[in-house]
């Protein structure tokens, strides 16, 4: 009888930790998508950054452009 009892026992440990385990790998999945969407965020996130700096760097060189141009008229006024 007694080893019956602690065959028992040891398969409802077993399948605790078979039910702790699932839970586990529900748990490690979730954290895994939750990590990639952020990767994906993280990665779109960087391409609109370096859109903008691109975009600001175009409007700079207008900008500079524009400036020139009325420094240019300035200077042929005084002639």
């Amino acid at each position: 009888m007694v080893r019956l009892e602690n065959f028992e026992n040891l398969e409802r440990r077993i399948n605790k930790l078979v039910r702790q385990f699932s839970q586990l790998k529900k748990e490690r999945d979730g954290i895994s998508d939750v990590l990639k969407k952020g990767n994906r965020e993280s990665l779109e996130a960087k391409g609109r950054l370096e859109n903008l700096y691109k975009e600001r760097h175009q409007m700079r060189s207008k900008l500079d452009a524009l400036i020139e141009k009325l420094e240019n008229l300035e200077h042929m006024d005084k002639n």
